[in-house]
């Protein structure tokens, strides 16, 4: 091995410890995985030790073929595009989320939740003056 590609490799291992962007990437990788349903409880740990040992490659492989462009410049790329995964993921999330939280409440019949303007479908407060209605036919 050329100690010139031998000294590049180790100053990336050295550094590699160090890059934020690249370990924020794995992170939110991992938790795209593990939305979608292929990292399950428990494997997080393996899939963000492979997706590190590419990334360690892919940085190796920039340091040897690249060796103009900095290290510092990707990670702050990776962080970048860490960032936006994340947001989009709290987005994705906060979206499910609100629909499953409406269909809770709705379930449990808190009131002024799922009102409809349908006219098929009677509204909340249709239901409530048809209840007081009843009762009172009935004392």
């Amino acid at each position: 091995m050329n100690t010139e590609v031998l000294n590049i490799v180790v100053t990336i291992v050295l550094g590699f410890a160090s890059l934020i962007g690249i370990s924020k990437l794995v992170a939110a990788l991992v938790n795209i995985l593990k939305l979608v349903g292929l990292v399950r409880d428990g494997a997080a740990n393996k899939w963000a030790a492979g997706l590190n040992l590419v990334a360690f490659i892919a940085l190796v492989a920039f340091g040897v073929f690249r060796p103009d462009l900095a290290m510092s410049i990707l990670d702050g790329y990776a962080g970048q595009i860490a960032m936006v995964i994340l947001f989009v993921l709290g987005f994705v999330v906060q979206i499910t989320g609100s629909k499953s939280a409406h269909d809770d409440l709705k379930a449990a019949g808190v009131p002024l939740i799922g009102i409809s303007h349908n006219y098929n479908i009677p509204s909340v407060a249709d239901q409530f003056t048809s209840q007081n209605q009843a009762h009172r036919k009935d004392a």
